[in-house]
C-alpha cells in the first residue's frame, strides 16, 4: 500500500513537471507576437505613372493590382515596430510624415518604430513630392495625383490599422539566401560592386505549421518593363508567388541599396517572371532550411543627418537655366526660383533619415533613406558583421540619388546628374558617406 502511494505520488509529480515544462515552453515561444494585413492600392482611374520622365500618356489598365502591406511585430516588453511595404516608386517625405503621425497618434507607436518602404516599381503611380516634376503633366494630372496621394495616405494607416488588430502569439526566425540577376549598371557594365543577399525574415504560428508572413529583400532596381501599365515587377511576382504557394502568408519586399543595380537582361515580361520565380525560390528555399529563432527583444532608434550640397547655384544663374535648359532643368529651375522668392535663399542642407532596428538578439536592421548604391550595404555588413546585417534602402524618404564616396567622386548619373530629375540645387557635398556610416554605428551601439 505504501508503495503504491509512492507510485501514485512520482505519477502526480511528474504530471505537474511536465504540465509545467509545457507551459513554460508555450509561454517562451509566446513571447513574440505578429500580425499581419495587405490592402490594394491600384489607381481608380488612368493617372500617369513614375519612374521615366518620357512617358508621355497616363495608364493604360494593368498587369496585376499593386498593394501595400504592413507586418507589426511586438517583442515581449510589448514595445511594437510596424514594418511597410508598397508597390510605389518612393515615399515622399510629407507622405511618411503624415501616415507616422497618424500611427502614432492611433496607436500610441513612436516614429522611430515605423519602417516605410517601397519596391520602387517604376510603374507605379506618380506621387506627389519633388520626383513627380519631371513628367510632363498638366494641372488636370496633378490634381489627379494628389487626390490619389491623398487616399494612398489612408489606405496606408487602415492596413497598418488591420495589421495591429491581427496580432497573436509567433514565432520568428531569419536567415540570408542568394540570388544572381542583380548587375552593376555602371560602366563598365557588369564589373562593379553587387550584393546578391536575400535576406527573410519568417513568421510562423506557435505551433510551426503556419506560415503568416514573410518578409525579405533584395538590392536592385525594379526596372524589368517601361510601358503604360501598372506592375510591381519582379518584386510584384515574387510576392505574388510566395502568396501563392503559401496562401495563409502575406509576403513584404523591401529593396536594398540598389540604386546602382539593374536586372540585366530587361525589358521582356519573361525576364520580369523568370528574376520573380528566381526571387521567389531563393526565399523558400530559406525558409526550408536551417533558419534563427529570433530571442530577446526589440531595440529602435531613429535620426536625421543634414547631407550638404556641394555648391548653391545664384539666383542668376538659375534663371538663366529656367531660359535655356532642358524641359528637366527648367522644371527645377522653376521650382528654385519659388524657394528664392519664399526664403530669399535656397536650403544648403537637407535632412536624410538613418533608422536602426535590432531584432532581438540576431539581426541589426538598417533603414536608409534615398537611392542608395551597394557600397554602402556592402560596407555596413563588413562593419556590423555580414550574417546579423539587413541594409534596408528607400527607406522613409526617397529624396535624391545616395552615392558613396567612390561613386560621387567618379560622377555620372547615379553621382550627380541625377539631381536634376529630383529638383534638388546640385550634388552632394563630399563626405556624405563616412555622416551617413558614423550615424548608423552610432545608432547600432546603442
Amino acid at each position: 500500500m505504501r508503495m503504491r502511494n509512492h507510485l501514485n505520488g512520482l505519477i502526480i509529480f511528474g504530471a505537474i513537471l511536465l504540465v509545467g515544462l509545457t507551459s513554460n515552453t508555450q509561454a517562451t515561444a509566446a513571447e513574440w507576437q505578429a500580425g499581419f494585413a495587405k490592402v490594394v492600392i491600384t489607381p481608380d482611374e488612368p493617372m500617369w505613372l513614375s519612374g521615366y520622365g518620357a512617358r508621355s500618356k497616363p495608364s493604360e489598365g494593368k498587369i496585376h493590382d499593386l498593394y501595400a502591406k504592413a507586418a507589426v511585430l511586438r517583442d515581449p516588453s510589448g514595445a511594437t515596430v510596424v514594418f511597410v511595404s508598397t508597390d510605389l516608386i518612393g515615399v515622399p517625405a510629407t507622405m511618411a510624415k503624415f501616415v507616422s503621425a497618424a500611427v502614432a497618434k492611433q496607436h500610441g507607436i513612436p516614429r522611430a518604430n515605423i519602417m516605410l518602404t517601397c519596391s520602387h516599381t517604376h510603374c507605379g503611380p506618380a506621387m506627389d513630392d519633388m520626383l513627380s516634376h519631371m513628367l510632363a503633366m498638366k494641372e488636370s494630372d496633378w490634381v489627379l495625383v494628389r487626390k490619389n496621394q491623398v487616399q494612398l495616405n489612408a489606405k496606408v494607416i487602415a492596413v497598418v490599422a488591420s495589421a495591429i488588430g491581427d496580432l497573436k502569439p509567433a514565432k520568428l526566425s531569419v536567415g540570408n539566401g542568394k540570388t544572381g540577376f542583380a548587375v552593376n549598371r555602371r560602366k563598365p557594365i557588369g564589373e562593379g560592386p553587387v550584393d546578391h543577399d536575400v535576406p527573410v525574415l519568417r513568421v510562423t504560428s506557435l505551433d510551426g505549421k503556419t506560415l503568416r508572413g514573410v518578409v525579405f529583400g533584395y538590392a536592385c532596381h525594379n526596372t524589368n518593363l517601361s510601358f503604360y501599365q501598372w506592375f510591381g515587377d519582379y518584386a510584384g511576382l515574387a510576392m505574388i508567388a510566395l502568396e501563392e504557394r503559401h496562401p495563409d502568408a502575406v509576403a513584404l519586399f523591401y529593396t536594398g541599396c540598389g540604386a546602382d543595380q539593374n536586372p540585366l537582361p530587361r525589358r521582356k515580361m519573361e525576364l520580369a517572371v523568370k528574376y520573380g520565380r528566381m526571387l521567389a525560390v531563393a526565399v523558400d528555399e530559406v525558409m526550408a532550411g536551417a533558419m534563427k529563432p529570433v530571442t530577446g527583444s526589440l531595440g529602435v532608434s531613429m535620426t536625421h543627418v543634414d547631407l550638404t550640397f556641394d555648391a548653391l547655384p545664384t539666383k542668376a544663374e538659375v534663371e538663366e537655366q529656367l531660359k535655356t535648359g532642358s524641359r528637366y532643368v527648367q522644371a527645377r529651375a522653376k521650382l528654385l526660383l519659388a524657394e528664392y522668392a519664399a526664403n530669399g535663399k535656397l536650403r544648403a542642407t537637407y535632412p536624410y533619415p538613418v533608422q536602426v532596428w535590432q531584432l532581438g538578439n540576431e539581426i541589426t536592421w538598417v533603414a536608409l533613406g534615398g537611392e542608395i548604391v551597394v557600397d554602402y550595404s556592402l560596407r555596413l555588413k563588413k562593419e556590423l558583421g555580414r550574417d546579423r546585417t539587413w541594409v534596408t534602402g528607400y527607406a522613409n524618404d526617397v529624396m535624391a540619388y545616395i552615392p558613396s564616396e567612390r561613386v560621387l567622386k567618379e560622377g555620372g548619373y547615379e553621382g550627380g546628374t541625377s539631381m536634376v530629375y529630383y529638383q534638388l540645387p546640385s550634388k552632394w557635398k563630399a563626405g556624405l558617406e563616412n555622416q551617413i556610416v558614423k550615424a548608423v554605428r552610432k545608432l547600432a551601439g546603442k
